[in-house]
């Protein structure tokens, strides 16, 4: 008795392969498939990554970056992040909001606070503290706290971007740096703690 392979839908392979308009249009085998599936979406993956700002290298410090967010300041890749190197890329980015004319009279600084790992993910935790000094004030009785989360992992490639997210103080919704930002989300936590700093009796 002969036995007969049983056809498969993977294994079914046109006789013309000119006629094949679809990389996926024939499979040898489910090996074969899933191959080919890999193939295609990790060079699908690295079009994207290569459309995600524009990526320069540093011959002097190293540091490979891309051009992230609305005001496409330079952040380090994943390959490149470091604390340091990350918190220059914070004071950049604060520095973008700092020349908006909404701002112009606010001061800012930037302080490393830590590093945690999750699973294969780095989280370098960066706090910028915001206030209004005059001369009635020098130095302000009521500061707004911003928190930048930068995210990177050695299992992605080298130049893929970092993860940037923010979150203000009292708030728990996360910002990326695509959005917008609002000088307005600075000025309604000010006014708030400033209402309620003028309700202390000392």
């Amino acid at each position: 008795m002969i036995v007969q392979q049983r056809r498969s839908a993977y294994n079914i392979q046109p006789k013309n392969l000119a006629y094949c308009h679809h990389p996926y249009q024939y499979y040898r085998t489910v090996t074969d498939f899933i191959k080919r599936f890999v193939d295609q979406t990790l060079l699908k993956a690295f079009k994207i990554i290569e459309n995600m700002g524009e990526l320069t290298f540093d011959e002097r410090s190293g540091v490979t970056t891309r051009k992230l967010g609305y005001f496409g300041n330079d952040w380090p890749t994943c390959g490149s992040f470091n604390t340091r190197n990350g918190l220059e890329s914070v004071i950049n980015e604060m520095e973008s909001w700092n020349a908006l004319s909404a701002l112009k009279d606010w001061m800012f600084h930037v302080t490393f606070i830590g590093l945690r790992y999750k699973h294969t993910v780095e989280v370098c935790t960066y706090q910028v503290l915001w206030s209004v000094p005059t001369p009635a004030y020098p130095e302000p009785q009521v500061t707004v706290s911003v928190y930048f989360h930068i995210a990177q992992t050695r299992v992605y490639p080298p130049q893929f971007p970092v993860d940037v997210t923010y979150v203000f103080e009292g708030h728990h919704v996360s910002h990326s740096l695509n959005m917008i930002f609002r000088p307005k989300w600075l000025y309604d936590i000010l006014d708030m703690k400033t209402m309620m700093f003028k309700t202390f009796n000392f």
